[in-house]
């Protein structure tokens, strides 16, 4: 036991005497350190990088005598600096001096230096954005500008550039939107074509293309108006539209075939004819097709003149207006004559309505208005005819005049009318011009269902006014659509329309909160904010 205790005394005191000699290497490694840090430090100082000898002597703190090494690296640094910035500052590079003199603080003049610095600086500064505005480069002027804050005049030379900068970009967009717009339209995409265009703005030659684009975009409309009344079986409107669109496509092959269409319909009609007189005047219609001359002859033998003149006239009242005309010529009976003249006018007419309506749609305005001029009152033609105006621009289709609108909507009611609110046009013929340029237009609301749909549509996009496109231009009190549907669905509010000359357009007015109908005059004499909304209404596949 007595060995075993002396063992372990022995052994406390190898690990204790172990320790200390521990303890003694450790501090001797890190004196080492300190003084191979103390020793670059000291390299720094002599080599006349005080700044890093500053850093490198503060960061061994107490040892040795770092404190004041660093001080004198300090001082030293502070007298070098101060000594190539003034040097920097009499050779006038003022940029150069200005970073040392801000970092010296207080010494010496170093402030005084400092403030002419910043104002030479401010000054290089402030010819260097001219010159920039100058050439051209006003997002680096602006930018410089600003920097300057309220040197010189140089906030307001600021907004001038910004100002420079936003008409370059927005010309910038405008050549891009251009080079779109005629990539769509050789790509065969007119209505995006078109609404490039429009976002091309003052480009050269912008405006000019949303018309061409809205003219052969219309031209295809209308050969669209021709197949859907072929495929309804109205082979004489359809021939009168593909004849109206002269030399478009294929658009006078499509005429023959649809007289064609109609002599062929018009022939079974004649034969499944249980009425001889009918009968007969649609053969005679027919003229020389197939055997329709012969077979008219044969009819003949059995009718009087007056049965064939009373069949004239249920033809007529039925709509098959060529063999009313065929069969009062034949009748010598009564006004029979007379008849015949009035049904062979209204043919004429209803091919020169749609000639003008085909003209109206391609944008021929000059013809459009000739023909519906030349048509008097038929059909409401003086109510078709444009006056004459200035074309809408490009940039007023795009923001001019047209900057705040809705958004838009379409019926729920599986029609797909889509209808969208416009502002800022100054007269109602230039709202309707302006929504058929964009392939639409004034809209028309020919139904209670279809009426309450748009005045919530319009209430919901934030609007109390709006008008849409029902006038009495051409007479007072003789409402009629711009589309020449009929006018049947009536809403005006009570007492309402007013019948004065000067209220001549229809409108939905915000102190009537039920969707009824006001006439009124479309503000265009307002002093301020000429003009008023108005809905542009789409039918869409």
């Amino acid at each position: 036991m007595r060995k075993f205790r002396l063992a372990s005394r022995l052994t406390a005191l190898v690990l204790a005497a172990l320790l200390m000699m521990s303890a003694a290497w450790a501090e001797g490694t890190e004196d080492a350190a300190l003084q191979a840090q103390y020793d670059a430090a000291l390299q720094l100082y002599e080599a006349g990088d005080y700044a890093g000898a500053y850093e490198a002597f503060s960061a061994l703190e107490d040892f040795s005598d770092s404190r004041a090494k660093a001080g004198d690296s300090r001082r030293q640094w502070k007298a070098a600096t101060y000594k190539e910035a003034v040097s920097l500052y009499s050779k006038k590079q003022y940029a150069e001096a200005k970073p040392l003199f801000e970092e010296l603080g207080n010494y010496e003049k170093s402030k005084s230096y400092l403030g002419t610095c910043t104002t030479q600086v401010m000054r290089s500064d402030y010819l260097r954005a001219k010159e920039l505005y100058s050439n051209g480069e006003y997002a680096e002027a602006k930018e410089l500008f600003e920097s300057l804050g309220s040197f010189s005049d140089s906030r307001k030379r600021a907004k001038a550039a910004d100002e420079k900068l936003q008409e370059q970009l927005k010309l910038e967009a405008e050549n891009q939107a251009y080079a779109k717009g005629l990539e769509l339209e050789a790509a065969g995409k007119l209505a995006e074509a078109r609404d490039s265009f429009i976002e091309a703005g003052a480009h050269e030659g912008a405006t000019e293309k949303v018309y061409e684009t809205a003219r052969e975009l219309a031209r295809r409309s209308a050969y669209a108006k021709a197949q859907d009344y072929a495929h309804d079986g109205d082979y004489l409107s359809a021939a009168n539209w593909f004849l109206a669109l002269g030399g478009y496509e294929d658009s006078a092959e499509q005429a023959v075939k649809m007289q064609e269409a109609w002599q062929k319909a018009e022939y079974a009609l004649a034969g499944e004819n249980s009425d001889k007189a009918e009968a007969l005047a649609q053969y005679l219609a027919l003229g020389d097709y197939e055997d329709s001359a012969d077979k008219a002859a044969e009819l003949k033998k059995s009718v009087t003149g007056s049965l064939v003149y009373y069949a004239a006239a249920a033809l007529e009242e039925a709509g098959d207006l060529k063999a009313a005309q065929a069969g009062f010529e034949a009748a010598s009976y009564g006004d029979a004559s007379e008849r015949a003249a009035q049904v062979a006018e209204t043919l004429k007419n209803n091919a020169t309505y749609i000639q003008a309506e085909c003209a109206r749609m391609v944008w021929d305005l000059d013809t459009a208005n000739a023909l519906f001029e030349s048509l008097g009152d038929f059909s409401n033609a003086s109510v078709m005819v444009m006056p004459e105006m200035e074309p809408i621009t490009a940039v007023r289709l795009r923001d001019d005049n047209t900057s705040e609108k809705s958004e838009i909507f379409t019926a729920p009611d599986g029609t797909k009318h889509q209808y969208q609110i416009f502002k800022g046009v100054p007269t109602w013929r230039q709202a309707q011009v302006f929504c058929e340029l964009l392939g639409g237009h004034l809209a028309t609301l020919t139904s209670a269902e279809e009426n309450d749909f748009v005045y919530h549509f319009m209430r919901d996009s934030g609007y109390l006014t709006a008008f849409f496109g029902l006038s009495d231009e051409a007479r007072t009190g003789d409402w009629i659509w711009v589309t020449g549907e009929p006018f049947d669905y009536v809403n005006w509010h009570e007492n309402e329309p007013s019948r004065s000359a000067k209220e001549r357009y229809g409108m939905y007015f915000y102190k009537h909160l039920d969707g009824t109908w006001n006439d009124s005059h479309f503000y265009e004499t307002a002093k301020v904010d000429p003009g008023c909304s108005y809905i542009c209404e789409w039918d869409v596949d």
